[in-house]
């Protein structure tokens, strides 16, 4: 078995990664700070990201992960997780102009209206599934307060979501006959964006704005679910990557009774087994992404590679903070906000928890 990455994926893959080393991690400061001023997760300021989609566009990188037939890149699912692999390794949000997988079951008329804008980076595309009262660590992630009414040709949407700040927004809502999802523009009148917290006011949405039927916006994407999931895997390879460079360098660097702390058995411990585990994480993903790519049932393979992915990001921002002396020590120097606040890590490990379960129900079922 040929372990070797393809040279044209390695050539990608390290193209991001200048990318990442380049533009986003000098500007992490200039995030941190905007953040002091408002919610966490702070957008970049609108010049660099002008600048930042410029580049990306030139260099090739914007919407790669879109398909040929829709005048994307192409890029196959490892490829996309060697991506979201780099992208992991700031906090720094930025996307490459990622298209939800729910806008590839657009009629033709709905493509045409708004695929090409998104391609060529001319607009940018926003998924507002999740809501605030969702943030709550007990709360279902996909229950839904936003309601959408048909009033004769047009729908009256009436909500609030999580979500980034985009030209489009894919807000899925609760409706008479079940969720559904409708294709909503940003300077419409009642939409208004801010901190990262999408408000829908009263908002009139023609009937062709709808994609696929009302009451079917889970069945959208299916086919895309299993990529998506384990590039999401991938994405916490990069943050259990970017934890173990910090420690690394904190132990070479740090000095304790006139010795660094990386010649302290028990920090040499909490390294190897960050390393080793960030290696095993990283083949369970790879094998994961390749077996769709192949076109095989990759479910199960899927559901392994997103669990432990998500319990070994968690093991290793825990032993960071022991390498770094201890959470205060640890918060001083910025190490959580690499990866998350206590409140968004027992979220985590309830989803970790959903997706054991996944994984027993596929041995168990068959």
């Amino acid at each position: 078995m040929d372990f070797t990455l393809p040279e044209e994926l390695v050539m990608v893959r390290d193209t991001v990664r200048e990318f990442v080393q380049n533009e986003l991690l000098p500007i992490e400061r200039d995030v941190l700070v905007r953040e002091k001023g408002g919610s966490r997760g702070a957008p970049i300021p609108r010049e660099k990201q002008a600048r930042l989609k410029k580049l990306a566009v030139e260099q090739g990188l914007w919407a790669m992960t879109a398909p040929e037939s829709l005048g994307g890149g192409g890029l196959n699912t490892l490829g996309a997780c060697l991506v979201a692999e780099e992208l992991g390794k700031t906090f720094v949000e930025f996307s490459f102009g990622h298209i939800p997988p729910l806008l590839y079951e657009a009629s033709e008329e709905q493509k045409a209206k708004y695929l090409s804008g998104l391609i060529s980076g001319e607009r940018e595309c926003a998924l507002a599934l999740v809501e605030p009262a969702a943030a709550n660590a007990t709360a279902n992630a996909t229950a839904l307060a936003t309601r959408a009414v048909l009033d004769g040709k047009l729908w009256q949407l009436n909500g609030e979501k999580l979500a980034g700040e985009a030209d489009l927004y894919l807000v899925i809502a609760q409706t008479e006959q079940g969720p559904a999802c409708f294709i909503v523009e940003s300077e419409w009148d009642g939409v208004h964006w801010r901190s990262g917290r999408l408000t829908l006011g009263n908002v009139r949405v023609p009937a062709s704005n709808i994609l696929g039927k009302a009451g079917n916006a889970w069945k959208l994407g299916t086919a895309y679910q299993a990529a998506s999931q384990v590039r999401a895997a991938a994405r916490k390879l990069g943050i259990a990557a970017r934890l173990l460079e910090m420690a690394t360098q904190y132990a070479r660097d740090y000095k304790l009774l006139g010795q660094p702390l990386a010649v302290r058995p028990a920090v040499q411990r909490y390294l190897a087994d960050m390393a080793t585990e960030l290696d095993a994480g990283r083949w369970l993903v790879y094998h994961a992404a390749c077996e769709i790519d192949a076109g095989h049932a990759a479910r199960e393979v899927g559901l392994s590679a997103s669990l432990f992915a998500s319990e070994m990001v968690e093991r290793a921002m825990d032993r960071t903070i022991e390498v770094y002396g201890g959470p205060l020590q640890a918060a001083d120097l910025g190490v959580p906000r690499i990866y998350r606040s206590d409140g968004e890590r027992r979220a985590a490990h309830l989803a970790a928890e959903s997706l054991r379960v996944q994984v027993a129900n596929s041995l168990v079922n068959g």
